[in-house]
């Protein structure tokens, strides 16, 4: 995750619009006190038992100051963020490597 920041900050966008979903098993906060909280989020979840549900997700993210809304999965919150974004913004699908591998 530290060199997707990295990578962020050389990339020439907006506003940044981050989709992330995780899994209970992994370190969420080390990765959340990473994240920029700038950013508008798109909590999610994979569609896996291991997936941290999206409402706790929002839950402990919002204790490092990010906030953002809640969606049962990936499609319906890249569609949300696509509604969002405007033409010089950013989406970033991030976090749980299952997220990811959902996305169409």
């Amino acid at each position: 995750m530290r060199q997707v920041m990295a990578q962020l900050e050389l990339t020439d966008h907006h506003d940044l619009h981050i989709v992330i979903g995780m899994v209970k098993d992994k370190e969420v906060g080390k990765v959340l006190a990473l994240l920029p909280r700038e950013a508008t989020y798109y909590f999610t979840k994979a569609q896996i038992p291991r997936a941290l549900p999206e409402n706790e997700l929002m839950a402990i993210a919002s204790n490092y100051g990010l906030s953002g809304k809640p969606f049962e999965n990936v499609e319906w919150a890249i569609k949300a963020a696509k509604l969002s974004a405007k033409s010089r913004d950013l989406i970033l699908v991030c976090g749980s490597v299952f997220l990811v591998g959902e996305v169409e």
